[in-house]
């Protein structure tokens, strides 16, 4: 058999195998709300010790944002020192995310993220893209980028 002829016969068959794709998330919880933002975007969670208006990490104060008005959701009521706040960065600009667990990271088959229909729910929260099923809860995707702008 010539050289040519296996290469191509590798090649197509190498093709017909589906490389499958993942999508990483941390995921975490406003309220009874469980979320999740890519991994790309969520530097580190740390557990700040007092309710200042800002957080220090590496060297950058970084000012507090909101994800949970623009979503229309509540943090809990505990104590600022028992939630989580997740430091986030979209372009040069850095944020503190308080939120009020984290619960891991994951990665789920791509094919696994379904985009919001209309029709769900959730479909109206400002920044909402997106569905995948972690056990037996739904965890709604969050486009980050838009919300921190």
């Amino acid at each position: 058999m010539n050289t040519f002829k296996s290469t191509a016969m590798f090649a197509v068959r190498r093709r017909a195998v589906t490389a499958v794709e993942r999508a990483t998330f941390v995921c975490f919880s406003i309220g009874a709300h469980r979320l999740a933002g890519p991994v790309e975007l969520i530097d580190r969670v740390l557990r700040p010790s007092t309710g200042a208006p800002s957080v220090t990490f590496e060297g950058r104060v970084l000012p507090y944002a909101d994800l949970a008005s623009p979503l229309g959701l509540v943090l809990g009521g505990g104590a600022v020192g028992l939630r989580r706040v997740l430091v986030a960065h979209v372009n040069d600009e850095w944020w503190a995310l308080p939120v009020d667990a984290v619960h891991d990271v994951v990665s789920v088959d791509a094919l696994e993220v379904l985009p919001l229909r209309a029709d769900h729910p959730d479909a109206h929260r400002t920044g909402a893209i997106a569905t995948f099923t972690r056990g037996e809860r739904t965890v709604l995707v969050l486009d980050l980028v838009r919300l921190l702008r």
